[in-house]
């Protein structure tokens, strides 16, 4: 087994015996809850923010952000507003119930960290962290190079996959006749403000689109 494969197995077995633990202290002190609704409980902490930010925060889609806030309110965990400036908008926060739920997490955390760091040496944990810190750097620029957003948000001279095609289908039909679907990909040679992105396909051929309409396309970067 080489380093990369040991590096492998260790966060393997650290991330199943961690959450493991986790689900056992979960259903001894707050057994209605799931790790998923934890989770959400733990990015909402002591704020109120509206459902964007949240499915932003948690990666996942509005809809899927939305079913899991409508059962955590059923369960007493949640509040739940509509903003008086803005009725599209909608805001949720932890009860007096998902703050005790939030605070107990926490505490989960805290005593399981001090419990199983507890007889290694300052310089050890030192090191540990420093090494860690680096493998998460490089984590999250690898979650940004995954990350889907409209063609649009990518610089210029970027390569990228389109994943998704939105609007309406008039729009879709509009991107399909000139050769764009999903699994496309695209070069971005310039993108002209307010105006035009200009995009060059597979064959080199230029396509140059409205960028009202290219919002509608979500790509991820392609590495070249």
């Amino acid at each position: 087994m080489n380093r990369i494969e040991k590096v492998n197995e260790i966060f393997d077995k650290f991330y199943k015996l961690f959450y493991e633990t986790e689900d056992l202290a979960l259903k001894k002190r707050i057994k209605c809850l799931t790790h998923t609704e934890l989770h959400i409980i733990e990015a909402i902490s002591e704020e109120t923010i509206n459902m964007n930010e949240l499915s932003e925060r948690l990666g996942i889609t509005m809809g899927t952000a939305t079913v899991a806030i409508t059962k955590l309110r059923e369960k007493g965990f949640i509040d739940r507003a509509r903003s008086d400036s803005d009725r599209r908008k909608v805001y949720v926060s932890l009860s007096k119930k998902g703050l005790e739920a939030l605070k107990h997490h926490s505490n989960y955390h805290k005593n399981i960290m001090s419990t199983i760091t507890e007889g290694i040496s300052d310089k050890d944990l030192k090191h540990f962290t420093e090494v860690f810190e680096d493998i998460l750097s490089k984590l999250s620029e690898k979650i940004e190079f995954f990350k889907s957003r409209p063609i649009i948000e990518f610089p210029v001279g970027v390569t990228v996959n389109i994943l998704e095609i939105k609007g309406t289908p008039i729009v879709q039909d509009y991107f399909s006749k000139n050769g764009i679907e999903y699994n496309s990909i695209l070069k971005i040679i310039d993108i002209e403000k307010e105006s035009k992105i200009i995009l060059e396909r597979e064959d080199k051929t230029i396509l140059k689109i409205n960028i009202l309409d290219a919002k509608n396309l979500v790509a991820v970067k392609v590495e070249r």
